[in-house]
């Protein structure tokens, strides 16, 4: 009889009994496996196993949540037919938080590696060893529904979530509160003064509050870190910005007390910016507690439905215990807050009158809000690409059904490669994607051509002739579908030290410093970790290489000419690699000879310089200087254009 035993956690000796018992150890994930090494006990890893599959795997995960959404759950209506507001399906707003901050899209890839284990090992039965509660009950669910034999510890047939249910209604009722006290502040502060009467047309430009930044040079003052050569250019021509921004001011996974003090006080002070609170007067605040009222009573219908046992499950695997609190969290966290932003920006179009309004990150929960309260009051929007686009892009993917999700009436774009990608990924109007380029790609070539190189080479510590490295991208993940930079560090640090290398970290703006100096560990003067505020375009006109995981960094640096290697491979930037402009390094691979390669051999940097050349504008149209310029060319068009009225929900 043939024992697969999937190990989690536990001791070295208990696993060496069982293989000399004639169990097959499969590693769950791959801390244990340097333990195992040590210990000379062989085993195999489900990391590697499923490496192959993981697209499928992930598929399969944004495949489950689509569904979801259109699955009969009351009378035969789905979610999306279920709930709406103001003629808007709310489906829009839960399928992302559903998908990117609930664990039932983990569950069901959880399903489908087990299946693919099963596949690949055949065994007759399945053992489990210090996993999590949830993974054992899948994995025990999994081989039910094959038919393999499972053995594992004794755990409760009902997962307990009561617990976190409770903890998320009570957030709820504490969201509703802080709604209030916003409406009370808002009132107190007053009525931010709309835009003086002009001839010039208005230019909404919706922003994040924490990407304002002082600058270092030049004029005094702040700027926008996307929108930063587009406000005062579309004053230039003919418009009148006006700007509203949304968040704290400190990035969330950095802001502590005295930022939201900071924040409070901030509230109604003169700036480059009026906050969207501000318009969170009680006429937003009503509409908020009746949208709240009606989600918390059709969520105390749905609970209890049969239907739920059906749609929380995959390849006959339930999984609706485990996924309590995730759609008690969907829908009394999400949607209220979904209602909010739909109604705050609703009293903002009302009160500043825009020709048209400006985004960036429009297929998030405040973009779609944004873009949805655009179009109930027949105001234009136009879109700026800010990041990379990814064939995993879960909030860009659309089916031929969903016509009716918000996206702006049009979008400018990078290059062609983001435009093919769109539109292979459904976008539901083609032809209103543009492309304009990247004033930011614009700004970093012409600072190159005027800057001193050597002088920038010597304030990052570099020595004459040492090569000089950059390292930018998140230290830690944002979800599960992203990679991040923090597992490699240590091995990056040794390659650089093994090189002699000047190595400089830029931390993610949303991140603190202290998280990668930890993970560096001693002291090195070779090594330094720059504020999170940093410019990093600085650094990559400086540097001879870039090395990052997921970041448009490494499209920057492409623009500048600096040759890129991507490490944790694979990652969303993996189609750099299969173009030639980019070097990969493998997860837990050593980056020593990439990195050499990428710093100083001549053939090489040639070589990802030639490919660059050939591939650049797929990336990046033009780089000529003319971004700004066809982006207010581009607002200017859209605002004489009335948009097409917003499909209602039957």
């Amino acid at each position: 009889m043939k024992t697969l035993l999937l190990w989690g956690d536990g001791g070295v000796e208990v696993a060496r009994a069982r293989h000399e018992e004639g169990a097959l150890l499969l590693l769950w994930d791959g801390e244990r496996s340097a333990t195992f090494d040590a210990a000379g006990i062989p085993y195999r890893s489900a990391a590697t196993l499923t490496a192959a599959a993981q697209d499928e795997i992930d598929e399969a995960a944004m495949a489950w949540t689509k569904d979801w959404g259109r699955r009969p759950l009351l009378d035969g209506r789905s979610f999306r037919e279920l709930f709406a507001w103001k003629g808007v399906s709310l489906w829009w707003f839960a399928e992302l938080y559903l998908h990117h901050s609930t664990d039932a899209p983990r569950h069901v890839r959880v399903i489908e590696t087990v299946h693919r284990i099963l596949d690949a090992e055949t065994p007759d039965e399945v053992e489990t060893i210090g996993l999590a509660p949830e993974d054992t009950l899948l994995v025990e669910r999994t081989c039910t529904a094959r038919g393999v034999l499972f053995h594992g510890p004794r755990r409760l047939t009902r997962y307990p979530s009561a617990r976190k249910v409770a903890a998320v209604v009570r957030e709820s009722r504490w969201n509703a509160a802080k709604s209030l006290l916003t409406a009370a502040k808002a009132r107190l502060a007053g009525t931010p003064a709309p835009p003086p009467g002009a001839p010039a047309p208005t230019a909404l430009f919706l922003s994040h509050a924490a990407f304002w930044k002082a600058r270092t040079e030049g004029p005094a003052g702040e700027y926008e870190h996307y929108f930063d050569r587009v406000i005062p250019a579309a004053a230039e021509h003919g418009l009148r910005p006006f700007v509203v921004a949304v968040g704290p001011r400190a990035a969330f996974r950095r802001r502590g007390p005295r930022d939201q003090v900071a924040d409070w006080l901030r509230f109604a002070a003169d700036g480059p910016y009026v906050h969207i609170n501000r318009y969170s007067d009680p006429r937003v605040h009503r509409e908020v507690r009746r949208a709240t009222a009606m989600i918390r009573e059709g969520w105390e219908r749905l609970r209890g439905l049969p239907a739920l046992l059906e749609a929380f499950s995959h390849r006959g695997v339930a999984f609706a215990d485990l996924a309590e609190h995730d759609l008690a969290a969907t829908m009394l966290l999400q949607l209220p807050w979904a209602v909010r932003c739909f109604e705050e920006m609703s009293a903002v179009l009302a009160s500043v009158r825009p020709a048209v309004v400006c985004l960036y990150a429009e297929s998030s929960g405040w973009g779609r809000a944004a873009v949805a309260a655009c179009r109930a009051a027949s105001v234009p929007t136009v879109a700026i690409q800010h990041g990379i686009v990814y064939p995993k892009y879960y909030s860009q993917r659309h089916a031929a059904d969903e016509a009716d999700v918000p996206v702006p009436d049009a979008t400018a774009l990078f290059g062609a490669s983001a435009r093919r990608l769109l539109v292979h990924l459904g976008h539901p109007r083609p032809d209103s994607l543009a492309l304009t380029g990247s004033p930011r790609f614009d700004e970093l070539l012409e600072r190159a051509r005027t800057c001193d190189r050597e002088a920038l080479r010597r304030r990052f510590g570099a020595a004459d002739g040492q090569p000089l490295l950059a390292v930018a991208s998140r230290f830690r993940a944002i979800r599960d579908t992203h990679s991040a930079i923090g597992s490699a560090l240590p091995a990056l640090v040794a390659s650089v030290r093994a090189i002699g290398a000047r190595c400089v970290v830029k931390p993610h703006p949303a991140e603190s410093p202290d998280e990668y100096r930890a993970a560096i560990g001693a002291d090195d003067p070779a090594i330094s970790v720059l504020p999170s505020t940093a410019d990093l375009l600085d650094l990559l006109i400086a540097a001879d290489a870039l090395a990052t995981v997921e970041s448009l960094s490494a499209v920057e640096a492409l623009v500048v000419g600096r040759p890129v290697v991507i490490l944790n491979m694979p990652t969303h930037l993996g189609a750099l690699v299969d173009a030639g402009v980019a070097l990969g390094v493998e997860a837990g691979a050593d980056p020593e000879d990439a990195l050499r390669l990428a710093l100083t051999d001549a053939e090489t940097r040639n070589a990802l310089q030639h490919a660059r050349a050939l591939y650049l504008d797929e990336l990046a149209l033009g780089v000529d200087g003319q971004a700004t310029r066809r982006i207010v060319e581009l607002l200017r068009a859209t605002a004489a254009a009335r948009p097409a009225p917003f499909p209602a929900i039957s």
